[in-house]
């Protein structure tokens, strides 16, 4: 039987900010089969009276290990 793919999202309007989240969430994974991973790089508001901003987004389709 397959096993249950995950998703994980990751999102800031920093690149750096995401690294950082993205290596924080790899090392505190025990082990994992990453299936597939989307960068996206869109603009958002805060506040209805603010500008927009920069925003990236991964996402991450991933399988967790296999209990044992």
């Amino acid at each position: 039987m397959p096993r249950p793919m995950k998703v994980k999202m990751f999102m800031d309007a920093k690149p750096s900010i995401v690294e950082e989240q993205i290596n924080a969430w790899l090392e505190n994974l025990s082990s994992a089969t990453i299936i597939k991973s989307e960068t996206v790089v869109t603009a958002i508001t805060q506040k209805p009276t603010d500008g927009t901003l920069p925003c990236v987004v991964v996402t991450i389709w991933y399988e967790p290990p296999e209990p044992n």
